[in-house]
């Protein structure tokens, strides 16, 4: 049933008050605003306040499971693509490229050392090896979004540390396909190495093109679309260009946030970059970019948690700990320092949406039953709210 514009209307007004009053809070309290943006969210939705409503006999005022909820939660999507978009327009290319080899280390080793500390601890509690491979594989895979957010909030994202935060995510992005293909083709009847071949190769053509074409073709084609006689057209070029190659990532398996990060990146280099970033940033913070933290926090249902146990506490943990040992130990054989590397290591530290896809996918094949899906629910919930404080935490006094 399609959505009544008046509940749309109502939704986005509750959101975008509740977003702005969170980020009150946040500076209130000296965080960065994403983190006052989650706590509002959980305490508009379901978790808090529709918990009240239903102990006084009221419908809950906010309910991400109607079609407004499902309305507001794409544009929420916009949203994130939008952050992306904004932190490749404003990378350095030249400082973006000396973190390659160093983001390529980290995120190996972040993937190595969080696949095998969560088979560990589901195996050590009882769960069978592909059961546990699972476990492994829903930590496998950083989200960049609450990083980015916090270190663009804190303005640390054009340090070293920024940089290779951001190319190990998006590294970690292609190895979390490629461990979730391989667990997706044991669980229905075998791994296919020419379709894992094929989703590599599809990968690769899309940053070659994305990269190598992007970079001949974008700066030309907003410096001519720029002189065009109509209004706002090289915003409207940019953004969409920045939509298809965030749609032409899924495609290929890929992250959205990834394609529209890539798509940033290539329009960097464009004379109209510093006037895009400018409109950008006024259309992402002043509408999009806070639905999508504020919809984070109000998708999460805190009463769903209460059965899970100590193994979730056990895996919340390692969730935790494992980014930080494992791509600190990457930053720290990469020649940062002990400080460096533990920043590096925290910011790799959210999980989100391949977390629940790959919980979802052994749901679904009856390999593990839905606590997965619950305990993957509150590693992005946790990850989500305490990596701003720690990223805060970490950079005080660089």
């Amino acid at each position: 049933m399609p959505a009544e514009v008046s509940s749309i209307l109502l939704y986005l007004a509750i959101f975008l008050i509740a977003a702005k009053i969170g980020g009150l809070l946040a500076a209130k309290l000296r965080q960065p605003p994403v983190f006052g943006e989650l706590l509002m969210g959980i305490l508009i939705g379901p978790s808090v306040a529709g918990w009240i409503s239903q102990q006084l006999g009221f419908s809950p005022l906010i309910d991400p499971t109607t079609a407004a909820g499902d309305f507001i939660s794409m544009l929420a999507d916009v949203g994130i693509i939008l952050l992306l978009f904004l932190a490749g327009l404003s990378i350095d290319v030249g400082e973006f490229k000396a973190a390659g080899k160093p983001s390529l280390l980290v995120a190996t080793t972040g993937v190595i050392a969080a696949f095998t500390l969560g088979f560990g601890v589901a195996y050590i509690c009882g769960w069978s090896s592909m059961q546990a491979a699972f476990v492994g594989a829903v930590l496998v895979a950083t989200s960049v979004g609450i990083s980015v957010r916090t270190l663009m909030d804190i303005n640390r994202l054009h340090t070293r540390v920024g940089m290779t935060v951001l190319g190990a995510a998006v590294i970690d992005d292609v190895m979390g396909i490629v461990v979730l293909s391989i667990l997706a083709g044991l669980a229905f009847g075998g791994v296919s190495f020419l379709g894992l071949a094929e989703n590599l190769g599809l990968i690769a053509v899309f940053f070659l093109v994305a990269i190598y074409v992007g970079f001949k073709l974008a700066p030309r084609l907003m410096t001519y679309v720029n002189k065009l006689p109509v209004e706002e057209m090289a915003l409207s070029t940019a953004l969409a260009l920045a939509f298809l190659v965030s749609a032409l990532a899924e495609k290929v398996r890929l992250a959205a946030i990834t394609g529209a990060f890539v798509a940033g990146l290539v329009m960097s280099k464009a004379p109209v970059v510093g006037s895009l970033k400018d409109k950008i940033s006024t259309i992402g913070y002043g509408l999009f970019i806070p639905l999508f933290f504020v919809e984070m926090g109000v998708r999460t249902d805190l009463q769903a948690l209460g059965s899970v146990g100590l193994l979730a506490l056990a895996i919340v943990g390692v969730a935790m700990f494992d980014k930080i040992v494992g791509c600190g130990l990457g930053a720290l054989l990469s020649g940062f320092g002990r400080g460096d590397s533990l920043r590096v290591g925290v910011g790799m530290m959210p999980r989100g949406e391949v977390a629940l896809v790959v919980a979802a996918i052994g749901v679904k094949a009856n390999i593990v039953g839905p606590t997965l899906f619950s305990i993957t629910v509150m590693v992005v919930l946790v990850t989500s709210l305490v990596t701003p404080l720690l990223v805060k935490l970490v950079f005080k006094g660089t």
